[in-house]
């Protein structure tokens, strides 16, 4: 088979964050990475007298916890202040982005409701020059791929 000539590197991708899953706010100029993690699927094993292998079953998915890393700005309507609220307000937090960037055919990746799960103060070191992060931790029951 021939090596693909269509990868993608993350510098054009969007992401922005809701809190109603229906107005988006492009955090593009704030955000630097999305990771997800979890969403294992349950698996359980059965051994019987005869034979040497386990009868395998499987269950339900875990959560995912979606992580964006993006710089801290102290606007008030910027990513640190809608992670930030959300967090202490208890309330939901939806996640979209887009690897692709904008474009007719790209794919976008959006999260079910979601809650931010972690505390994401800010914090630093007075010897260093680098700026000011903070990781925007997510939990939700699932992401939906579709297509702009």
């Amino acid at each position: 088979m021939a090596q693909t000539t269509n990868a993608l590197s993350w510098a054009n991708a969007t992401i922005s964050l809701s809190a109603n899953g229906t107005t988006w706010t492009d955090i593009s100029g704030f955000a630097n990475s999305v990771s997800v993690d979890g969403g294992e699927r349950a698996t359980s094993e059965f051994f019987t007298v005869d034979g040497d292998t386990p009868i395998v079953t499987s269950g339900k998915r875990g959560f995912l916890e979606i992580t964006i890393k993006a710089v801290y700005t102290e606007a008030g309507s910027d990513a640190y202040a809608m992670g930030m609220t959300a967090y202490e307000n208890n309330t939901p937090l939806y996640a979209k982005w887009i690897p692709k960037g904008s474009g007719a055919g790209a794919f976008v990746f959006t999260t079910s409701i979601g809650r931010v799960t972690k505390p994401i103060y800010p914090q630093g070191a007075a010897d260093s020059a680098d700026a000011i992060q903070f990781e925007l931790g997510i939990s939700c029951g699932s992401i939906t791929k579709s297509t702009l």
